[in-house]
């Protein structure tokens, strides 16, 4: 994996997974809003290139972030009240993050099908390691999956948490996700650090 992977990866969980609540249905939401960022972005990132308006890049890519932000928040106001009011401003955080900033202001040769398959890629990795890690938040810090319901979050009770214990509810808080998205780090670095080790003695035969 690349450093520049690394670096989409890491602030990615930051905006995405580490400040929002340790419920699924929360974290489903989330993680749909960051992709429809991403790709409606691209999409307007080249736009803008076709249209030669380069020099209002910055300004035309913020307005165009922030307001499929807001139009997304209004849906979820209108399907899902307390999914809305609980995320709050927090839905607002990976259109001001500097992974989205990163990949839109930047100056980009690749052609739009090119990006959106870069881009892509990189997107369902990440979705599929938020999506598990809010549902390990979920089920062991709360004993329940949850899930986005038309004026209300459907919660289905896995087992009794009247006995939880410290450790299993400190998952589902933010000191929590740091710490699982550090051990993750960590264990990838470590991986990668034992394959370099592998490759670098096969050159020495």
């Amino acid at each position: 994996m690349k450093n520049k992977n690394i670096y989409f990866y890491v602030a990615s969980a930051l905006a995405v997974i580490v400040p929002v609540p340790g419920r699924f249905a929360y974290g489903l939401l989330m993680v749909l809003l960051f992709n429809i960022q991403i790709i409606t972005g691209v999409l307007f990132c080249h736009l803008i290139s076709l249209l030669k308006l380069d020099d209002l890049k910055n300004v035309l890519v913020s307005i165009q972030l922030i307001a499929i932000t807001m139009l997304f928040k209004q849906l979820v106001i209108f399907i899902c009240p307390i999914a809305a009011l609980t995320l709050g401003f927090l839905m607002y955080l990976p259109a001001l993050s500097s992974v989205i900033i990163d990949f839109s202001y930047k100056n980009n040769t690749l052609s739009l099908v090119e990006d959106l398959r870069e881009k892509g890629g990189r997107n369902v990795i990440f979705s599929v390691i938020a999506i598990a890690i809010f549902l390990l938040r979920d089920m062991i810090g709360f004993g329940t999956l949850t899930f986005p319901a038309w004026n209300k979050i459907v919660a289905i009770h896995l087992f009794s948490v009247e006995h939880e214990t410290y450790a299993s509810s400190f998952i589902a808080t933010i000191p929590g996700a740091f710490i699982i998205i550090a051990l993750i780090l960590a264990g990838y670095l470590f991986v990668e650090k034992q394959f370099s080790k592998i490759e670098r003695a096969g050159g020495e035969l």
